[in-house]
């Protein structure tokens, strides 16, 4: 740090502290001034990490030690206890002892110790360092230390039975378990703790897993008389339809075999929701299930028949709906009357659910929807006004029921420049930031995540705020919703990428604020986002589908590109665009769920109002992205400044048939907007 620089800085805290006026923007402004200053040698600082981090992952434990002057001249740079994690890694060995554990003690849980204690724990325990291994270890590591700490433990405990119990959780598990715990499970068998119902425990959690060979290994430890068990939950694990096989089902052990069938009947139903029923129907005389297992079978027929529209359907969703029930049973049971518009029994239903429901946004928009239907305009309207002042899918439905355009109600956060500067200067707020210069994202996170955890809950908006300042849109995104405070539209949905949205928008006909809709909602504009599935970038687009809008092999790293991410994503908007007829109810739909998958969900020769379809999409995942992408792209109409309509639209709209939707579909080649 330059010396003026620190004189500066310095005379002006002396100044402040004095009581002078505009504390925190005085000191914000002369923070900054420093970063400024400062900025030619963290530049140069960077290269230094860069090139020690390479050399250090390279090094042996003998050359390690000839770049410890140079690790300690970083010593002031944000990111240098990662090179000191990095030596100590090449020292594991007790002679460096004291330092691996100072560093443990001093940056506890912190980032860069990830991975440390456990190293090290091992090693402890690989030359037989009881005392140390004891002293350093915590909860939490993992099976193999876990048993390690727990056989320690043994040798020496006046009261076993204590340390015998905490292996039962260890050893009730669906996989095998290292070879290291197998000394701890030898004293707890011998001690009497491996009961009949721990097997049936494990051997139920290993069936579900698919571990069949753990299942046969549990089997010998059964008394006899239960030895056919594990083969019906294998059984039914494979074959859900060994639920309609009596003589499979003997019934010497009801309880557990009453467990088995409910797993095996609940699982049929989501395939074969009429074999489940006669499934039911050939257990229920015996009185075997209890009334959660009950409950369960009941939702799990129930949904399925709704959700194929089956004439069944309501006379299982009355049976499922009654207390005790999973709230998505009462949600369905109203979906299902919705698709048939029956009204008055959608009135009914709501009437008698508990207060907390009624006072849903889905109910209370339903509930004024019906009344309309019904010719009861006034209490309609009443409710849809209550409705409209709240920011969300139905409160923008209700407003647009009303002709009115919907709520925004955008509020800045408030800033307090003492707090931002506070946050600001925390050594994981600042490398962070570093990690940010450097494009190494998820250690960023990383560090962001462990500063979240460190601040008060008031102070997580501030730090929103500052990841917003730095440009970190994701970050600002996910913080603002950790601390609570919504109403700060522009930096929740911030105009990121907002250049190219456009530009590729005017190329492929696309409109900006719905390409820009389908990114909040895919990553939050995470660059480098990755789902379970394997979708990539900003807009979560999985490699298959860029190589076939792309007509080209992509690569991982084009996906991880912003601009390239947003090209591919917007022409396969437009694809999606030309299947689904322009629709964006349904474009947004297939987005998620795959166009194929959502022409099997459209009715087969009548039309569906926009919202009751929406309300009916059989995956909660989609039904839940559509309403968010819909209010989404209105948010963003409004902070791009143009007149948006989509609500009226989708208020008046309606979901075509099959028939009707296929003449627009443009067949199966891609089509785009000329350029």
């Amino acid at each position: 740090m330059h010396i003026f620089a620190v004189t500066r800085l310095k005379c002006l805290l002396l100044f402040l502290c004095s009581g002078a006026f505009f504390w925190g923007v005085l000191v914000a402004s002369a923070i900054a001034q420093n970063e400024e200053d400062s900025a030619p040698l963290l530049e140069s600082q960077r290269a230094q990490f860069l090139e020690l981090e390479k050399q250090l992952g390279r090094a042996s434990r003998e050359t390690v030690d000839s770049l410890e002057d140079d690790v300690a001249a970083l010593s002031d740079y944000p990111l240098h206890p990662y090179l000191v994690r990095q030596q100590l890694d090449q020292r594991m060995d007790l002679a460096h002892r004291n330092a691996i554990e100072e560093f443990l003690l001093t940056y506890n849980n912190q980032p860069f110790t990830y991975g440390l204690r456990g190293r090290w724990l091992r090693y402890l325990a690989k030359h037989d360092q009881k005392k140390a291994f004891l002293a350093n270890y915590r909860d939490g590591m993992g099976a193999t230390i876990t048993c390690q700490y727990l056989e320690y433990q043994l040798q020496d405990a006046k009261r076993p039975q204590y340390w015998l119990e905490k292996v039962t959780p260890i050893w009730l598990s669906g996989h095998s378990q290292p070879d290291e715990c197998d000394p701890v499970f030898k004293q707890w068998q011998k001690a009497g703790l491996m009961t009949s119902d721990h097997i049936l425990q494990r051997i139920e959690k290993a069936a579900l897993a698919g571990n069949s060979m753990l299942v046969s290994y549990l089997k010998t430890k059964l008394p006899e008389a239960q030895q056919y068990l594990p083969a019906l939950w294998l059984g039914i694990k494979g074959a859900p339809q060994w639920a309609l096989k009596k003589s499979k089902f003997p019934l010497t052990q009801p309880d557990i075999e009453a467990k088995i069938l409910a797993y095996g009947v609940e699982k049929l139903a989501w395939k074969d929701p009429e074999s489940a029923i006669r499934a039911y129907h050939l257990w229920q005389p015996k009185n075997i299930f209890n009334q959660v297992q009950r409950l369960t079978i009941h939702r799990a027929i129930a949904l399925s028949l709704a959700i194929d529209d089956k004439p069944q359907a309501n006379e299982w969703l009355q049976r499922a709906d009654v207390a005790g029930a999973k709230s998505d049973v009462k949600r369905w049971h109203m979906a299902y009357l919705l698709k048939h518009r029956q009204w008055k029994a959608v009135l009914a239903l709501i009437a008698d659910a508990p207060a907390s429901v009624q006072q849903q946004d889905s109910f209370r928009y339903w509930r004024a929807r019906s009344l309309a239907a019904l010719g009861m305009e006034d209490e309609a309207q009443a409710l849809y006004q209550s409705l409209s002042q709240e920011r969300h899918f139905y409160g923008f439905m209700a407003s647009a029921k009303l002709a009115q355009p919907p709520t925004i109600k955008h509020q800045s956060a408030p800033r307090d420049e003492k707090a931002l500067t506070m946050i600001s200067q925390r050594p994981a707020a600042q490398r962070a930031k570093e990690f940010l210069a450097l494009n190494r994202l998820v250690d960023a996170r990383r560090e962001w995540r462990y500063l979240l955890r460190s601040l008060a809950p008031t102070q997580i908006k501030d730090a929103a705020l500052l990841a917003s300042e730095w440009g970190w849109f994701d970050q600002a995104i996910i913080s603002f919703t950790q601390s609570g405070f919504m109403d700060d539209i522009e930096k929740r949905f911030p105009l990121a990428y907002a250049e190219q949205f456009s530009t590729l928008g005017s190329v492929y006909d696309i409109q900006p604020a719905f390409a820009m809709a389908i990114a909040r909602r895919e990553s939050s504009f995470m660059v480098d986002a990755v789902s379970p599935s394997g979708a990539r970038g900003l807009m979560q687009l999985m490699p298959g589908t860029a190589r076939y809008i792309a007509k080209k092999k992509v690569s991982t790293s084009e996906l991880y590109d912003a601009n390239q991410n947003v090209t591919y994503g917007v022409q396969y908007l437009r694809y999606l665009m030309d299947k689904m007829g322009d629709d964006p109810v349904l474009v947004s739909a297939s987005y998620n769920a795959g166009w194929q998958r959502v022409m099997q969900w459209l009715p087969e020769n009548r039309t569906i109002d926009t919202d009751i379809w929406i309300e009916t999409i059989p995956y909660k995942e989609t039904r839940n992205y559509v309403k968010a992408v819909m209010a989404y792209r209105y948010i963003y109409e409004y902070q791009l400044g143009e007149s948006p309509s989509l609500f009226q639209q989708l208020a008046k709209s309606a979901i075509p048939s099959v028939p009707g939707l296929l003449p627009a579909s443009g067949g199966n080649t891609t089509t785009y907007a000329p350029k």
